[in-house]
């Protein structure tokens, strides 16, 4: 088993929830991580970490890294 962690931008807090996760894999981590990122509608988006290294983003985390703009991105997303 591996230890994950997965940083949860939620509109109600100014700073992400951080969720410990233990997985068998990589891809039972992102199961966990899209599971977090649907279980609330306040949920904008998620990080997935790793061995100290971002290994995903998901909802409007990645739309942010997407399009470039930085944390008012997030903002912007959740408040909408």
């Amino acid at each position: 088993m591996n230890s994950f962690e997965i940083f949860v931008h939620d509109d109600r807090y100014s700073v992400p929830t951080l969720q410990l996760v233990t997985a068998a894999d990589d891809t039972s981590a992102v199961a966990a991580a899209e599971s977090l990122l649907h279980a609330s509608p306040h949920h904008r988006g998620v990080e997935l970490w790793g061995g100290g290294e971002r290994l995903m983003e998901l909802g409007a985390c990645a739309e942010r890294r997407r399009t470039g703009r930085g944390a008012d991105a997030l903002r912007v997303a959740s408040a909408g």
